[in-house]
């Protein structure tokens, strides 16, 4: 499926871009809705291989991202090289936030994810609700003030 780019009528400054980057389509979209539910303007690209990835990363100054969320399942995706790539094209000034999305809940990895400079950790929910949950936690933080454990989302934690 070809990348989808979803745009509601908001002044540009105040829409925030969205990288959903996920190789199963049921989840990008299911993701992708969810995080039309919270009414926002939003700009949401969807990816779905490892080169469409690399592809956005090397047009980071062009379209710079809020969010973007990096399901570490995608096939070649190694997630040490793709957020140092994110951190050293994003440099200081315009940072992404970078939510590892993952069926993954082993402490161990989570751990992993932060000290590699991702900024929340998701395993991936089982029910449309709470990914909805998930979807309005992210978008909604306070990611000045919050703790590193309020950035682990995973039901039954």
């Amino acid at each position: 499926m070809p990348d989808k780019l979803n745009t509601m009528p908001e002044p540009e400054n105040s829409k925030k871009i969205i990288c959903i980057a996920d190789h199963d389509e049921d989840d990008r979209m299911l993701l992708h809705e969810a995080l039309l539910t919270l009414n926002q303007p939003f700009e949401i690209l969807e990816i779905s291989t490892r080169d469409q990835l690399t592809d956005q990363l090397s047009k980071l100054s062009d379209i710079f991202p809020d969010f973007i969320f990096l399901n570490t399942g995608m096939p070649g995706i190694e997630m040490v090289h793709f957020i140092e790539t994110i951190r050293k094209e994003t440099g200081s000034g315009m940072k992404a936030k970078i939510i590892i999305y993952s069926t993954d809940s082993d402490r161990s990895s989570i751990e992993k994810a932060f000290e590699l400079g991702a900024d929340f950790y998701a395993v991936k929910p089982s029910n449309y609700k709470d990914l909805k949950k998930l979807a309005g936690t992210v978008i909604e933080m306070e990611w000045e003030t919050s703790e590193k454990d309020t950035r682990i989302f995973h039901i039954g934690f």
